[in-house]
């Protein structure tokens, strides 16, 4: 081992929040040696948009690592451009905290080196979970988190190698490859889910129903409440066991199980890991080794929602936690607030996303909490490119304290997960979202937000006793009297199946205050339009007139998933 090289920071980890401290320090600190040791060939590549060069939606993974003027992101240009020295191919294999000395191998020729380090970065990333059954090692089954993982699905895909795939997890990639192998490629897919839903740990049943709608309707096999037992390696491709002795065979096995935080190194140094299992860093991103920093997919986060501990490996948070690195390494003030937990992921034609909590969640950490949803225009019914969206509000029923959004749909989901992540970061109350001023051109928006109605459905339901509720939740509840309040061609395109000792009354929402009499206004009624602005309305008219318990079908027909009756 030759003598020490000295750097004045050196950070651990090349693609989001290495690169980014990296090259804000380099700014901030110009006369400091900035070294960034990355395992990999590439560095500062674009993880998220792994899926979608996968799918085809991306040319060249060339795209991945290169800026938006088209100059690779390599060694070369962090030196060039950035002044910062990257060593790629460079595992990092101990450190010495006391010493501040770092032992490091060159992947290409196994040669050692030591470093020299005055303030130290872990941004370590994270690596795949690893499978809780028995599981073949082979080309064709494997993770989704790197870029070989991309660049080997792509070649076989390309060459017609795979007709048929399964995915295992329906979480984010679950979700993003099972569009990225049906799609472009047409390949005959089969996505398998432990939970009842899929996206369970950010959806709420119901809303997690329409994405899987969305990918059934392109032809994905989605298969929920199934336990994998075990993946073999096979001459006839791989094959995946379920509990119950069914098999699944096809030419590539996605596992698609989550990551977990990489703390090999920080175990190493000593340092704390929280709960979740990320190093433990305070709100300056300083781990308990005050020379030592961390950021991204290896850190644990507080939920601002619910104040626990949270692990939430995103490209966004990975990149603003290594701005805050920066700064406090160069000696500026500053801080990393709690996460909200924004998300979105493309399905298909479908648009999905949520931030803050889940009524699951709510649930989970014992905070009081009610739901309003239904289904709405992202732009006036007038405007040619109008899109609808289902969106689902999650509040405190005591304090009317915002807890968090659901959305899918064609529509613009984003600004409205956008908006709610900043009024959740607020502590913002429903009646700020009827405050809170948009912006308006029919272009872009209707008048009134789908988060104005939503909050003014959550008064409603405060207020007034106007309940909403689910199919799943009125026909398991008591013999409702339903109240279709649609036009007859609407019934007719979306037909609402009653259940078994329910009664179904059609009246025309014009016509409803002239035909009050044909409901018993002791039995509770559950009303119906299409979408759910008109049930509301006929909501509010049955309960000015005195009827009982009056709920409103969320997201009205168009959304709903109805149970499956038994036939007598």
């Amino acid at each position: 081992m030759n003598m020490s090289t000295y750097t004045d920071i050196a950070v651990i980890g090349g693609v989001a929040a290495g690169p980014k401290t990296a090259a804000v320090v380099a700014r901030r600190l110009p006369d400091k040696a900035v070294t960034v040791f990355q395992r990999e060939k590439y560095i500062s590549y674009g993880t998220c948009g792994l899926p979608y060069f996968a799918s085809g939606d991306i040319d060249s993974f060339q795209e991945l690592i290169a800026t938006s003027y088209d100059i690779p992101r390599d060694p070369e240009f962090f030196r060039r451009t950035k002044g910062v020295e990257v060593q790629n191919e460079t595992e990092v294999t101990s450190i010495d905290p006391t010493a501040r000395t770092l032992t490091v191998k060159h992947l290409g020729d196994s040669s050692v080196e030591e470093y020299t380090y005055d303030t130290l970065v872990l941004a370590t990333g994270a690596i795949p979970a690893p499978p809780p059954f028995p599981c073949d090692t082979s080309e064709n089954i494997r993770p989704f988190t790197r870029p070989d993982d991309a660049i080997s699905f792509r070649k076989a895909a390309q060459t017609g190698q795979l007709g048929s795939a399964v995915i295992i997890g329906g979480g984010f990639i679950g979700c993003e490859l099972a569009e990225a192998c049906a799609g472009l490629w047409g390949i005959e897919t089969t996505l398998v889910e432990m939970q009842s839903s899929l996206l369970p740990y950010v959806l709420d049943p119901e809303m997690a129903r329409l994405a899987q709608n969305e990918m059934e309707r392109q032809g994905v096999t989605v298969r929920l409440s199934s336990q994998v037992e075990s993946v073999t390696a096979n001459e006839d491709g791989p094959t995946v066991s379920l509990k119950g002795g069914e098999t699944l065979t096809a030419d590539f096995v996605f596992l698609c199980l989550g990551v977990t935080p990489e703390v090999s190194l920080a175990k190493q140094c000593g340092l704390k890991l929280g709960e979740t299992g990320g190093i433990l860093v305070d709100s300056h991103m300083r781990t308990s080794n005050p020379n030592i920093y961390a950021g991204g997919d290896c850190v644990e986060s507080f939920n601002a929602v619910s104040g626990r501990k949270m692990y939430i490996p995103m490209g966004s948070l990975a990149n603003r936690h290594g701005r805050v690195i920066a700064e406090n390494i160069a000696g500026n003030e500053c801080e990393f607030p709690a996460a909200t937990g924004a998300f979105l992921v493309k399905v298909f034609e479908r648009n999905v996303g949520a931030v803050g909590l889940s009524e699951a969640q709510a649930k989970r950490d014992n905070i009081p909490h009610r739901a309003v949803w239904g289904s709405f225009g992202d732009k006036p019914d007038y405007y040619p490119e109008s899109s609808s969206l289902v969106a689902k509000l999650i509040y405190n029923p005591e304090s009317l304290g915002l807890l968090g959004l659901q959305a899918v749909g064609e529509g613009d989901i984003c600004r409205r997960i956008d908006v709610m992540s900043a009024m959740l970061r607020q502590r913002a109350r429903v009646d700020d979202l009827l405050d809170f001023e948009q912006g308006y051109a029919p272009p872009y928006s209707d008048a009134m937000d789908p988060l104005y109605h939503l909050a003014c459905m959550a008064q409603a339901q405060e207020r007034a006793g106007i309940g909403f509720t689910t199919p799943q939740l009125a026909y398991d509840g008591a013999a409702y009297q339903w109240l279709d309040v649609r036009e007859d061609y609407e019934i007719e395109t979306f037909p609402v199946p009653t259940p078994d000792g329910g009664e179904l009354i059609k009246i025309a929402l014009n016509d409803l205050r002239e035909q009050l009499d044909q409901f018993d206004p002791k039995r509770p009624i559950v009303v119906v339009c299409q979408r759910g602005p008109r049930a509301y309305q006929a909501a509010r008219i049955l309960k000015n007139n005195g009827f009982g318990q009056v709920d409103v079908l969320g997201g009205g027909a168009e959304a709903a998933d109805w149970p499956k009756q038994e036939k007598k």
